[in-house]
């Protein structure tokens, strides 16, 4: 087998043949998911590629992607299970990278969208028995985060992708809420007339053990507008994950926002934060210029 995969990629060199029509690496593409299983395995995704069409998913403001690679579990028990990718690991630093996590089920050759994860890279879910589910990780692009060190952008590197079942009792709550409304508030202050108008997705989950509450999680991606019978537009569109470990110490907070007014992209927030219970900052990640600095809607709309 090694033999005929070395002769194939000779041909495509002596005929000119494309790298596509070369067997792709372990993991590239879908059709070569590695498979996995529970616990905690290194991977590298340096030389891995990306096809747009099948990586070209979007996760709230993370759109642009860098070195994919796919992994394939099928779990014999229906547990809610998480899927972690950790992606700073390198004893020295030398292969680290901001990483994103899509997580789909696989129907033949269909794949339906389940969930996606960044700042951190995680994802949890209830994993049903005998349902294949495959992992993509990728490195994320230095456009959807600008204030992030280059070298850790536009990149794969060495990475723990862990899968763990959660055990004990789990409250999720779903929600969906849209509204279009004329804000008599921001109106008065603007000066002018403002339509808001928002549509949010999101999901809570509370996880429980043995000994009481554990952990409480949350995700939320939406858009939220707001516009000007002049026909100005500001857009934010955010997907921010928290993670509050119950303890005295942390709240965990991702707080990603993209900024556009007429459709130009203006700002980018993203990154990661860490408050104690207090709300003071203990560890900040990445470029924070909307939630530091706030926004001018009343300045953008009438510029």
């Amino acid at each position: 087998m090694r033999r005929s995969l070395a002769v194939l990629a000779l041909l495509a060199v002596f005929l000119g043949l494309p790298a596509a029509m070369a067997a792709a690496l372990p993991g590239d593409e879908p059709s070569t998911a590695i498979p996995v299983s529970l616990g905690t395995t290194q991977y590298d995704s340096t030389d891995m590629t990306v096809n747009p069409a099948v990586d070209s998913n979007s996760c709230g403001i993370f759109e642009d992607f860098s070195n994919t690679m796919w992994f394939s579990y099928t779990p014999t028990t229906t547990a809610q299970t998480l899927f972690d990718t950790s992606s700073f690991v390198s004893p020295d630093g030398s292969t680290d990278f901001l990483a994103i996590e899509f997580v789909f089920e696989q129907h033949g050759s269909s794949l339906d969208f389940v969930a996606c994860g960044a700042f951190p890279a995680t994802v949890s879910i209830k994993a049903r028995a005998g349902t294949t589910y495959l992992i993509m990780t990728g490195g994320i692009g230095a456009d959807d985060v600008p204030g992030a060190p280059p070298e850790l952008t536009d990149r794969g590197g060495t990475f723990d992708l862990t899968i763990m079942t959660t055990h004990g009792q789990l409250l999720t709550d779903r929600f969906h809420d849209s509204d279009t409304f004329v804000d008599d508030g921001l109106s008065s202050e603007c000066g002018f007339q403002v339509t808001v108008s928002f549509d949010d997705r999101g999901v809570n989950k509370t996880f429980f053990s043995s000994s009481g509450l554990r952990m409480t999680t949350g995700f939320v991606n939406g858009t939220t507008t707001f516009s000007t019978e002049g026909g100005r537009v500001l857009s934010l569109t955010y997907a921010y994950t928290f993670r509050d470990l119950n303890r005295t110490e942390f709240v965990q907070v991702g707080v990603p926002i993209k900024v556009r007014l007429d459709g130009k992209l203006i700002s980018v927030d993203s990154g990661r934060l860490v408050f104690d219970q207090n709300f003071d900052l203990v560890v900040e990640h990445g470029h924070h210029p909307v939630f530091f600095e706030d926004i001018d809607i009343c300045g953008l709309l009438a510029s």
